[in-house]
């Protein structure tokens, strides 16, 4: 592959962002393209929160009880709980496994998602309004659902969430840093927001390293998972051919003007994105001044990662930025 314009690309988006990193595989081929301002050290192991793209290895974990038969995406989440999760005006309706994990159980971020350590998930769920649309009628993209599904996978496997989950993450990745070495967390870098000449650490400044607490939550399942721009391309390299949980020709949703389309279990599934000329699969991630994505391109056999580090405060939007399109652009032109 010539890949020497990725490296180019990197450098010229190191100024805008503190880190810029681009990592591309086909076949046996692999290339990062990492440029990082002076204050920092990054390598393709180097450590960071990679946001939503978390939601792979926790759709990973809840597909693999479905495949072994250990339960069905037909399945009441209420009854693996073991209390009852469903909409106020449509108690009748059941909210099922595959409604979360496809974002369609109707389940509403608008009364938030961080629960508080002392307090149970069930016990937060009861307490606010968070489903606002009848299950299985829409889709509407949750966070709340993927703390759901940390608890579902903790029933499923008698586990505690980080335990259950890490055969499905790259090697030495953890969520809230819990399994992560000592040398990799002394070497990790925030995520940063920019600020006019700036950049100011939002998440992970030392020695700011979360700890469990009495619920999923505590987990940060719904984006905090740490690992590298390495890792980042083995959660690319185990993209395949998802099943579809949910598609707009199921109902309508908030698709945030083609950031979203299909989805299946913790991957994003686009036959026509308007960002890229191929379909893809994969996840992309933005919170705290991290703008990411991991995606598998089947028609070329192209794997690829990036990861921006520093989005300029105040910049809260979903929507690709123009420099994750020009990152879209350069790979969807990589030769072989």
């Amino acid at each position: 592959m010539n890949t020497a314009p990725l490296d180019a690309l990197a450098r010229s988006l190191t100024g805008p962002f503190a880190f810029c990193g681009v990592a591309v595989a086909r076949g046996d081929q692999r290339h990062f393209a990492i440029s990082h301002a002076p204050f920092l050290e990054v390598t393709p192991q180097t450590m960071f929160r990679v946001a939503s793209i978390s939601k792979i290895v926790v759709g990973r974990a809840v597909a693999a009880f479905v495949k072994t038969k250990a339960t069905t995406w037909d399945a009441d989440v209420s009854d693996i709980l073991g209390w009852s999760l469903r909409h106020p005006a449509h108690p009748h309706v059941p909210v099922t496994l595959g409604m979360v994990a496809g974002h369609a159980a109707g389940l509403d971020d608008d009364a938030g998602y961080l629960i508080p350590a002392h307090q149970s998930l069930q016990a937060f769920c009861a307490e606010r309004a968070i489903l606002n649309a009848v299950p299985g009628t829409r889709f509407g993209y949750s966070n709340l659902g993927y703390i759901i599904l940390a608890a579902v996978i903790e029933a499923l496997s008698d586990k505690p969430f980080p335990a259950a989950v890490a055969p499905f993450a790259p090697i030495g990745a953890g969520f809230n840093w819990i399994g992560v070495s000592d040398p990799d967390i002394a070497r990790a870098i925030p995520t940063f927001r920019r600020s006019g000449n700036q950049f100011l650490p939002q998440v992970d400044a030392p020695p700011d390293v979360a700890q469990p607490g009495a619920n999923p939550g505590a987990y940060s399942p719904q984006g905090g998972l740490r690992t590298s721009l390495e890792g980042m391309l083995t959660l690319a390299d185990g993209l395949g051919a998802p099943e579809a949980l949910w598609t707009p020709q199921m109902g309508p949703g908030d698709y945030l003007d083609g950031v979203f389309e299909s989805y299946g279990a913790g991957v994003q599934i686009f036959a026509q994105p308007r960002f890229y000329p191929r379909p893809l699969v994969g996840h992309f991630g933005n919170a705290y001044g991290f703008n990411g994505g991991v995606w598998f391109d089947a028609k070329t056999d192209l794997r690829f990662a990036y990861a921006l580090n520093g989005v300029e405060m105040g910049n809260e939007s979903d929507a690709f930025s123009e420099a994750e399109k020009a990152i879209f652009d350069a790979v969807a032109q990589l030769k072989e």
